[in-house]
């Protein structure tokens, strides 16, 4: 008897919920232990596993009768990441965000020790210069997306980044290693960067990271305007809409959150 279209859906469903149901934690299940899980009976959890298993995308341990995920999924992976760009994922988030907070919005990366600008959206109504346009070269240590992307570093990697001196671009740059890595710190606390007139007089930005599937920080989202516009005051409501975009740029890149 040929199967409905929902019965093969709903073996695709269970499908998919076995393969999630693997990870670094639990890295090897057993048909027993996922069929309960899942609330699947045992003989479906069995046929299922063993159909992914024929298909390379799970492997079973002949001495336990538990599996694992399968070597094809690496293939699958890296067909993935060969074409992810991150600034197309990016990019309709932007939008959005150069849209409700009518500011200059950037992703940034860090590339030898600086910050690059990959991307940057402008609203119509906002047209600035010297906000960073794409592909301008910045010095880590006076810009927000450099706090940000710098706080995810080893403590071997910030010392030595600061062993050179640091340059100063406005009466307000931080210049003190001590100083820098204080303020690195509590970037990390707090999940944002803010840099006020450090890069450009005149000139604001707030800035919080976007990770990949390996939580590594690969790149910043930040929004910059004057300081008439982008106040101290209003750091904190630009900070909670630019940690929005940047955890949904993350969770397309394959960041887990929570």
């Amino acid at each position: 008897m040929t199967k409905s279209p929902n019965s093969r859906l709903q073996s695709v469903e269970r499908a998919i919920a076995i393969l999630k149901a693997f990870s670094l934690e639990k890295p090897e299940r057993g048909v027993n232990e996922l069929s309960r899980e899942l609330g699947l009976h045992k003989s479906t959890a069995s046929r299922l596993m063993q159909t992914l298993a024929e298909g390379g995308l799970l492997a079973r341990n002949p001495e336990t009768d538990r599996y694992r995920l399968g070597i094809d999924l690496i293939g699958l992976a890296a067909q993935v990441t060969s074409y992810l760009d991150i600034r197309e994922v990016a990019r309709p988030f932007l939008r959005q965000l150069a849209e409700a907070c009518q500011e200059t919005v950037n992703l940034s990366a860090l590339d030898s020790g600086q910050v690059i600008n990959l991307e940057q959206l402008v609203p119509h109504a906002r047209q600035i210069k010297n906000v960073g346009r794409v592909g301008r070269r910045m010095c880590f240590h006076c810009t927000a997306a450099g706090k940000v992307l710098m706080a995810d570093k080893s403590e071997e990697r910030i010392e030595q980044a600061l062993r050179g001196p640091l340059e100063r671009f406005t009466p307000h740059t931080i210049t003190d290693p001590d100083l820098l890595k204080r303020e690195l710190a509590h970037v990390r606390q707090q999940g944002y960067a803010v840099a006020q007139e450090e890069l450009e007089e005149g000139l604001n930005v707030v800035a919080a990271p976007v990770r990949d599937h390996t939580q590594r920080v690969v790149a910043s989202v930040s929004v910059a305007g004057p300081v008439f516009r982008v106040t101290p005051e209003s750091f904190h409501h630009l900070a909670a809409q630019v940690i929005e975009t940047a955890t949904k740029i993350s969770c397309q890149l394959g960041y887990k959150t929570g």
